[in-house]
């Protein structure tokens, strides 16, 4: 979850640290699994650890769970991402109850709370009107026991550590269409003899005479783009391989493998 601008749109006005006592506990839902039965798009999005404990809890590949369609890659704000299947409920909900429930995804853990990211890391926050169950039947529980994460001190610090990723990663997206904008915008301005210029320091003097001044600017500015997009895709699919598809060592630390990956992940997209 991002950053909201106004705290009080989506919740009870209040911030939470992993300390707190905050008015979430659900008793066991009561049997009540109405959240995991909606159609909620793509709004489960996945992380490295929700994947790593989807493979742990279920034995199952990224790949085999992507082609049971229990997961699904979508486009998040600007980039690709996966997230659980949810356009019919959630396919890990049988009979009313989670079968994943010891390895559920973050967000998951945290219904009905979110997170709200600031400079510093982030906050918890009590989603307002989004639970089923009567507030008046919700009980005080500790923010740190609902989430029911073993070490969440290193968890806190790899969310952190992923939204930052991810704001690097849409930034670098940005600058590539950004730069693919303004070289367009200079193909469309400058004059016949800079573009046959450009032509010969391409070596491209055969295409510009074939071609004529107008459909060779043309052909450059659709090259411009199309290479841009490339580009884009090739940032996005090397995330997506190298800190979701290759299968993490379900016998080693989560986290130490995290840091592994996300180190070449960008130096790999750095270099693109």
């Amino acid at each position: 979850m991002l950053r909201y601008d106004d705290i009080n749109d989506i919740s009870d006005g209040k911030l939470y640290d992993s300390e707190d006592l905050v008015k979430a506990g659900t008793n066991g839902c009561q049997g009540c699994s109405r959240c995991c039965e909606s159609d909620m798009g793509n709004t489960i999005e996945l992380t490295p650890y929700d994947m790593y404990n989807l493979i742990r809890g279920t034995g199952e590949s990224f790949d085999e769970l992507l082609s049971e369609f229990k997961i699904e890659l979508s486009m998040i704000d600007g980039i690709i991402l996966p997230n659980l299947k949810m356009d019919k409920g959630c396919s890990f909900l049988k009979g009313g109850r989670c079968e994943i429930h010891e390895f559920r995804p973050g967000i998951c853990r945290l219904f009905p709370l979110g997170r709200l990211y600031n400079k510093d890391g982030f906050d918890y926050f009590l989603q307002k009107n989004e639970c089923a169950l009567d507030e008046a039947l919700r009980t005080d529980v500790r923010v740190s026991e609902w989430i029911g994460i073993r070490d969440l001190e290193a968890n806190t610090q790899f969310i952190n550590k992923w939204h930052k990723f991810l704001k690097f990663e849409r930034k670098k997206i940005g600058t590539i269409r950004e730069m693919a904008s303004n070289e367009v915008k200079r193909l469309q301005e400058i004059d016949e003899d800079s573009l046959k210029t450009l032509a010969h320091i391409m070596n491209e003097d055969e295409q510009y005479g074939e071609l004529g001044a107008s459909e060779y600017r043309k052909r450059r500015i659709n090259d411009t783009i199309e290479s841009s997009e490339t580009k884009i895709k090739e940032v996005m699919k090397t995330v997506i391989r190298l800190l979701y598809l290759d299968k993490y060592d379900i016998d080693r630390d989560f986290y130490q493998q995290f840091d592994e990956r996300l180190r070449k992940c960008l130096a790999e997209i750095r270099r693109k």
